[in-house]
């Protein structure tokens, strides 16, 4: 990858900062996987998933694999030294983080041996999903940079357009 021009002035975001943009967006995929774990557990293809069962898994699930993912992620941001670097390295493991956490979690909180690998693969299934639609973690973001400039092109909007005359 090549040095970005701004990179002797580099401030990486704070693990806290990246923490809680994965947490607000992994509320969606809690809902979702809870929704799955639930559904799942009503066909009668595994042990029972109660509601409650599934909201605690899922959430539980949901936690452990956003910190695992951002530790990966300041990883890839240190090294590089962009806020948002894009890398096929760090989406295989990205994509691969979810398989091994949600089906130790589901051992732990699923009701019976089958209950752990629906966890795994519906898990797998929604946060695979959300990378592909959402995250998209090998396309490189924007340098800090080039958020400087958009951000001081829409200053300058702001002010052309809301002047008196």
């Amino acid at each position: 990858m090549a040095q970005n021009s701004d990179a002797r002035d580099f401030t990486p975001p704070t693990f806290s900062f990246a923490l809680m943009g994965h947490l607000a967006t992994g509320v969606v995929k809690v809902v979702a996987i809870a929704l799955l774990l639930w559904g799942v557990g009503l066909t009668g293809w595994t042990a029972s998933f109660p509601a409650g069962t599934a909201i605690v898994t899922a959430s539980i699930v949901m936690i452990a694999i956003e910190f695992a993912t951002t530790g990966v992620e300041r990883i890839f941001v240190l090294r590089h030294r962009h806020p948002d670097p894009g890398s096929v390295p760090m989406t295989a493991i990205v994509a691969v983080l979810p398989v091994p956490i949600s089906f130790l979690i589901g051992l732990l909180f699923a009701p019976g041996p089958s209950g752990a690998l629906i966890t795994m693969v519906v898990t797998t299934v929604v946060y695979w999903a959300a990378l592909v639609a959402l995250e998209r973690p090998w396309v490189e973001g924007d340098s800090q940079a080039d958020i400087r400039r958009k951000y001081e092109q829409t200053k300058a909007m702001t002010r052309d357009q809301f002047r008196s005359e």
